[in-house]
């Protein structure tokens, strides 16, 4: 017994450190074959009947002597990743191991038939790959006892059949890709049983009940082929809904952290979100504009900077081989235009819809100061849509979303006559595969007259 304890202790030793590590992935667990073969050898010793004068622990020591006198042989089918199934042949025999006990020698042979259940799996502790795999195994049991030397007993040499039940934990520790070790500690307990473990004889009336422990080191050894185990369908089930959850919040993550108008501001943040690259924004995603007349401070200081202090500066351009000059004139309303009709103020829609989105609506209000500080000019108001989808439908789709537009700046005071609406249709100049170019071609753009 000291050495089968030993052999435990060396044992949890050793799944401690393989367990701080991965294995070796070419190495498979051995439950994923469905058959396997068991040989052990150990130690069996009865606890109870035991006739008066014999016993079979020795009384110089504490737990007493350690003594070979049992061999299994079993086959072990796997149902599935929890439960498994075994039948195992026995054979054991029992001497006295202390002069003071009286001499007996009684031989049994022994047949179980048991279920296994793998409390690694069970308690879903370490991964299949682990060295080390505890077990259960519960079930049933039958077995001969015979006396095999007797000076005393009428009946030596007869054999009794005895039922009970038997049930125990098996460590065991994997050696190879299908080879493991293991210690096996089991109790049998008979229901029926006359013979004493010291081959006395009870009389019938007499119904006797019988234990007896088993502990044993072996070997198992997987036969067959690989199995893949099917996963329960709702552990499948539960899998699934945790990777679309965890999809649903990488996406919903990376929307957020989206910069449409590449302002250094998120678009979850970004309260104007076409603000026009280079200019400064606030914290918001705003175009800084302190005295709210509807252009970005940094233009404005851009326009005096370039066009001169004074609102208006007039050029003369010499034509060569004429005496004849042209007036050319540049002023930060020329600038405004410029930046209209170039496309630098921009209406965004979202797919299949016509309303401009929240970010947008700076557009507009930006068009709309433009045309109240210039009631003589008049705008063309020009409808895109992408390349995805039917072209007539594109088509009336590019021109609903610039007379939505329209309908927001006649709303807002501006003169119907002033507006002319455009379909521009599909705007082929981008990937249509991808989705990021896609959105930037569902706008309306302006063109001043």
């Amino acid at each position: 017994m000291k050495t089968i304890r030993l052999l435990l202790i060396f044992i949890l030793g050793l799944n401690y450190s393989y367990s701080q590590k991965p294995i070796d992935s070419t190495v498979s667990n051995l439950n994923n074959y469905r058959w396997r073969i068991d040989v052990g050898f150990g130690e069996s010793r009865g606890i109870r009947p035991f006739t008066d004068g014999y016993y079979s622990s020795n009384s110089q020591t504490i737990l007493g002597t350690t003594n070979i006198n049992s061999i299994t042989v079993g086959a072990t089918y796997s149902y599935s990743r929890l439960v498994a199934f075994k039948l195992d042949l026995g054979f054991d025999r029992f001497i006295n191991k202390d002069d003071k006990s009286k001499p007996f020698e009684v031989a049994q042979y022994k047949t179980t038939f048991q279920a296994i259940l793998d409390i690694n799996d069970l308690l879903k502790y370490q991964n299949e790959n682990s060295r080390l795999k505890l077990l259960f195994h519960a079930g049933f049991s039958l077995s001969t006892l015979q006396k095999i030397r007797s000076n005393i007993s009428p009946v030596v040499g007869s054999k009794e059949l005895n039922g009970g039940v038997v049930f125990g934990f098996t460590p065991m520790f994997r050696i190879t890709k299908k080879a493991y070790v293991y210690l096996d500690f089991s109790s049998f307990h008979n229901y029926r049983q006359h013979y004493t473990w010291d081959g006395s004889y009870s009389k019938p009336s007499n119904n006797l009940s019988g234990q007896m422990i088993n502990g044993s080191l072996g070997l198992t050894y997987s036969i067959g082929k690989l199995h893949k185990w099917e996963i329960d369908n709702k552990e499948i089930k539960k899998l699934e809904e945790k990777n679309e959850a965890l999809e649903k919040r990488v996406g919903d993550l990376e929307t957020m952290m989206n910069d449409t108008d590449k302002d250094g501001v998120a678009d979850y943040l970004d309260s104007e979100n076409n603000s026009v690259a280079g200019v400064a924004v606030d914290s918001r995603g705003v175009m800084v504009d302190i005295n709210r007349n509807g252009v970005p401070d940094e233009l404005e200081r851009y326009f005096e900077k370039t066009y001169a202090k004074n609102d208006v500066k007039k050029q003369e351009i010499e034509i060569s081989g004429d005496s004849k000059k042209v007036s050319q004139f540049t002023s930060k309303e020329d600038f405004l235009k410029r930046s209209i009709n170039e496309g630098y103020i921009t209406v965004f829609f979202e797919i299949n819809s016509a309303k401009p989105n929240t970010q947008s609506l700076d557009g507009i209000s930006f068009i709309l100061t433009f045309l109240k500080a210039n009631p003589n000019d008049s705008i063309d108001i020009i409808g895109y849509s992408d390349e995805v989808g039917n072209d007539n439908k594109n088509q009336k789709l590019a021109l609903a979303r610039a007379n939505n537009v329209k309908k927001v700046l006649v709303k807002s005071g501006i003169d119907a006559t002033r507006l002319n609406v455009i379909s521009a249709g599909e705007d082929t100049s981008v990937d249509i595969s991808s989705k990021d170019a896609r959105s930037i071609v569902r706008r309306v753009i302006f063109k001043i007259k």
